[in-house]
């Protein structure tokens, strides 16, 4: 059996939004506004699993496949400190097709700015492969960042 080394990777990414931080941190909390942002690309990807047990000690999993590759990937989340409109704490794995891909220790803070939302998100992350996937999952959240924001936006529209 061949043993791929660890690869340890972190990242932040920080924002402002045009939202009050309940509001931001309800794209995290609610099922239905989360299920807006947190899914693969529109017509590339088949949902194939979804729930979320959001309390500390709950858990998320979130599963689907690329319709093109077949790469099916599975997440799955338990959270461990929530703090409304404040920061959450979480932990997740990361499949791919059944292999074991990474564990990620995600953190997200949030403070008023006015009307506003200074958003802090980290991502200290072991890939199991060995290999540096920082680049990518870096780039991978911040198109979710950007749904986030789209999904916020659209929110405030409908108020």
């Amino acid at each position: 059996m061949t043993e791929n080394r660890l690869f340890h990777g972190t990242f932040t990414l920080k924002r402002l939004w045009a939202a009050p931080p309940d509001r931001v941190f309800s794209a995290w909390s609610d099922p239905q506004i989360k299920a807006q942002w947190f899914t693969g690309p529109a017509e590339k990807w088949t949902l194939m699993r979804r729930s979320m047990d959001f309390r500390a000690g709950g858990q998320e999993v979130l599963q689907g496949r690329f319709n093109e590759s077949g790469l099916e990937t599975l997440f799955e989340a338990r959270f461990h400190v929530i703090e409304p409109a404040k920061r959450l704490v979480y932990d997740y794995d990361l499949h791919h097709s059944g292999s074991f891909h990474s564990v990620t220790l995600s953190s997200l803070e949030l403070d008023a700015d006015g009307d506003k939302t200074r958003v802090s998100y980290t991502e200290q992350i072991v890939f199991l492969d060995g290999k540096d996937g920082t680049a990518d999952r870096r780039h991978g959240t911040g198109i979710q960042f950007d749904m986030i924001e789209a999904t916020l936006q659209s929110l405030e529209i409908l108020q």
